[in-house]
């Protein structure tokens, strides 16, 4: 997911400069409707508890009460969007700067939303100190376990669960080459999941890919990769499928289903962790809407009928925010916080019927 991040965040800069502001009903919001903008409370929420969304502070600082009453209102869990990355947490040599993450981990504290961590270890977000010099592998080593020691233990008993791991696999299926696989070789994941491990015993540790939701090369390999850290007994309790889909790039969701289960056989935690759905191009909107809202439904209907698969997380709130740009119409609010299809079909797969 390349520049995923660097796109997220100058998106948020620019809709937090531009928000504006807006009155809606209390009740659950229909297509269309906006969210909405007074008296809330967590009684009374309108989202399975196992729907999360990935925030980040920018769109919190910005003071817009829509954005925060969507997530609090809609939402039953947080991931923070970028601010756990490396690059954030230590742009300089031990000098770490918990800031922006601690806002939405205080943030989700306040409205009893658990966290996910995203994510210690990953080829990108690294900050130019680690990728701008050659380290000896006994120095990248500490330099690693230290980094992942010192934030883990910074949110022990705050953050319930990490990504560990993020992308560790190319589209072949081989373990993507980086700087922490080249210096330190591909042991690294492994020490990156038992130096976690023992930051945070209780902490439930994922493994994060995207591109794995098919019966497919990739899937078959990470497949693999989980079934040797288990056998090594490497600390790993989750994997994460990510899920950054297309209108004409989806998963049947019985074939989703079939995945999610092989990874349950092993003993797994499952998560939906990063959903969005690319909605752009020249199609009627009302037909890409409900198209979209048909993947949502598809993705959101396999975890369920799962009983490893424990939340679906949509990779942010607002059409507005999202890393794919507005255009795409990849998240179930729109820009002006009108609830979309999506979000229906979402919350309809996931809520259990009466």
């Amino acid at each position: 997911m390349l520049r995923k991040y660097a796109l997220a965040l100058a998106l948020a800069l620019v809709v937090a400069a531009t928000g504006g502001r807006g009155a809606a009903a209390a009740a659950a919001p229909s297509p269309g409707a906006a969210v909405p903008h007074g008296a809330y409370s967590r009684r009374s929420v309108d989202a399975p508890p196992q729907l999360g969304a990935a925030v980040n502070a920018v769109m919190l600082d910005a003071g817009d009460p829509r954005y925060v009453h969507t997530i609090v209102r809609h939402y039953g869990s947080v991931t923070p969007e970028y601010e756990m990355e490396m690059s954030q947490l230590e742009p300089e040599r031990g000098r770490f700067d918990f800031a922006r993450a601690d806002r939405i981990v205080s943030f989700a504290a306040r409205h009893g939303l658990p966290v996910r961590g995203h994510t210690l270890v990953w080829d990108q977000m690294i900050p130019a100190w680690v990728t701008g010099r050659e380290w000896t592998r006994s120095q990248l080593l500490h330099i690693l376990h230290r980094y992942i020691q010192t934030v883990v233990g910074h949110y022990r008993g705050r953050v319930g669960e990490w990504d560990v791991v993020n992308e560790p696999l190319t589209d072949g299926g081989s373990l993507r080459h980086n700087v922490w696989e080249r210096v330190i070789g591909p042991g690294y994941i492994a020490l990156a999941f038992r130096w976690a491990h023992r930051a945070d015993p209780r902490a439930a540790l994922f493994v994060n890919e995207y591109g794995a939701e098919w019966r497919d090369a990739k899937e078959r390999a990470l497949h693999r990769l989980v079934v040797r850290l288990r056998r090594a007994h490497v600390p790993v309790s989750g994997v994460g499928f990510q899920a950054h889909l297309r209108l004409d790039a989806h998963p049947p969701q019985a074939e989703f289903t079939g995945v999610l289960r092989s990874f349950a056989g092993l003993g797994m935690r499952l998560e939906v962790t990063e959903l969005d759905v690319r909605a752009g191009g020249p199609a009627p909107l009302a037909r890409r809407l409900a198209e979209e809202a048909a993947v949502y439904r598809s993705v959101a209907a396999a975890c369920r009928a799962v009983r490893a698969c424990s939340r679906v997380t949509t990779w942010g709130v607002t059409d507005a925010a999202s890393w794919l740009g507005a255009s795409q119409r990849g998240l179930p609010f729109d820009s002006s916080y009108r609830a979309k299809p999506a979000w229906l079909a979402v919350r309809s797969a996931l809520t259990p019927r009466a």
